[in-house]
């Protein structure tokens, strides 16, 4: 009986799960797959480990990506910081001179309708997104662009106020460091300065307030609104060298004291953008040149 009972029993143990006895091949191919599904599992939990490991452990001679951005941030500088000011004998620069012109069709104004403070700004006003006299374009800002030592700069002290809401002057031209903000009008203004480079500011500056300062010091070009009237804007060149100008009347522009060499020359314009050429300036001489804005399909 106790037999009996043993053998049924064994038998049990290696019957298949639907019925009926297994062959000694049949288990041995169960004791295959077993033994495969545990070493896949192992397999698994080293592989899952390994991922673990490479997405929070830095690859032998990789970078940590705190340390990149800490780099990229370091490797910014103020406007002037790679330029470096030294006596030139006049004897061995030269001058640039040109015009900027303009080519296409005419650029009309941008009319806007003057809802509140219209005993200080007037019913309307216009606002021309290209300032175009005699075939060329004033307002432009002509530069040097990879000069790397020469003259000292001699910018104006840089001051942007506002008169009869509009800011003076358009476009404005400073060393990196300090700017004030005026206002002449007797209206609240709230300057806007929205910049790439430097820290944004948004000040309001009530009628008959003292100009307030805000830091601009990096290279940069920057754009100054005003919040409460919608058509008011002026733009900030924060030079990184002192060869930059601001076209005349007509386009004309003059750059003085450039020590003799080959540069890359550059014009920008608010509404059309930025164009460049090479240019090489003579000992004692004038170098004539000049730029074509062509827009409207010219």
């Amino acid at each position: 009986m106790q037999k009996d009972e043993g053998d049924r029993l064994e038998v049990w143990k290696n019957a298949p799960a639907g019925g009926g006895a297994k062959s000694s091949k049949g288990t041995s191919h169960i004791m295959r797959n077993n033994e495969f599904r545990k070493l896949s599992l192992v397999a698994l939990a080293l592989l899952g480990s390994t991922v673990a490991w490479s997405r929070s452990t830095p690859r032998p001679g990789a970078p940590e990506p705190q340390a990149a951005s800490v780099s990229a941030s370091a490797s910014q500088s103020t406007a002037s910081s790679s330029y470096v000011v030294r006596t030139v004998e006049e004897s061995v620069t030269g001058t640039i001179s040109g015009r900027i012109l303009y080519n296409g069709k005419p650029v009309l104004p941008k009319r806007f309708t003057v809802t509140s403070d219209t005993s200080i700004c007037g019913t309307t006003k216009e606002v021309y997104p290209v300032r175009i006299e005699g075939g060329g374009i004033a307002d432009a800002v002509v530069w040097i662009d990879d000069i790397t030592n020469g003259k000292a700069f001699n910018f104006p002290s840089p001051l942007i106020d506002q008169k009869k809401c509009s800011f003076v002057p358009h476009v404005l031209l400073m060393k990196g460091g300090e700017l004030k903000l005026g206002n002449t009008d007797l209206c609240m203004h709230n300057i806007h300065v929205v910049s790439f480079a430097n820290r944004e500011a948004n000040k309001a500056i009530p009628p008959g307030a003292a100009p307030q300062a805000i830091t601009l010091a990096r290279a940069d070009r920057i754009t100054v609104r005003c919040d409460v009237h919608k058509w008011m804007s002026s733009y900030v060149v924060v030079a990184k060298n002192p060869y930059y100008v601001i076209t005349g009347a007509g386009g004309s522009f003059r750059l003085e004291g450039v020590p003799a060499g080959h540069y890359h020359l550059k014009v920008w314009q608010e509404s059309l953008g930025e164009l460049d050429q090479e240019i090489t300036v003579e000992p004692a001489k004038r170098t004539e040149t000049g730029f074509t804005y062509r827009a409207n399909g010219a």
